[in-house]
């Protein structure tokens, strides 16, 4: 994983259809979604669908992932770190923490803190190990908050207007 950073040079948007609107909403609810259920879906043939989600991968507007709950697999301590890092650091900050196996999600924002991650961790006190022996020694961190997730309730990517 790594952190993506913006260039500065601003993308042009994709130009989707209805059939590509209908993929992302269908897929959206159903990642394993076959085919045929997408082809029902679109009412278009399987061989068309096949064309639109290759498309939809090669120009980087698709990426099929693996989500699981971590809770399930003994990580009970799902957290977001907000960080406030000297400028000098944030791209070095940013991309050592997207190395972390602990952390889902890392991006330079704006705001009270300029970087915000996602970690999952399987008690309070391996938190407290990963910020007191992993980001704390990083050179430019200047604060850290935690908010760990009380409860979720909601886990779905949204649908597209």
């Amino acid at each position: 994983a790594a952190l993506a950073v913006d260039s500065g040079t601003p993308l042009t948007p994709l130009a989707l259809d209805a059939t590509d609107r209908t993929l992302f909403t269908k897929l959206a609810r159903h990642g394993r979604a076959t085919l045929p259920e997408l082809s029902k879906a679109t009412g278009r043939s399987p061989s068309s669908v096949q064309r639109h989600l290759d498309r939809l991968r090669t120009e980087g507007a698709l990426h099929l992932s693996v989500d699981f709950d971590p809770q399930l697999l003994g990580y009970h301590m799902s957290t977001r770190l907000w960080l406030n890092v000297a400028p000098a650091h944030l791209r070095t900050v940013g991309e050592t923490l997207a190395t972390h196996p602990a952390i889902a999600f890392a991006a330079a924002i704006t705001g009270t803190s300029n970087l915000v991650a996602s970690g999952v961790f399987r008690t309070p006190a391996d938190l407290y190990d990963y910020i007191d022996r992993q980001i704390g020694p990083l050179p430019g961190i200047q604060s850290i908050e935690t908010a760990p997730t009380l409860r979720e309730v909601k886990r779905l990517a949204p649908a597209l207007p």
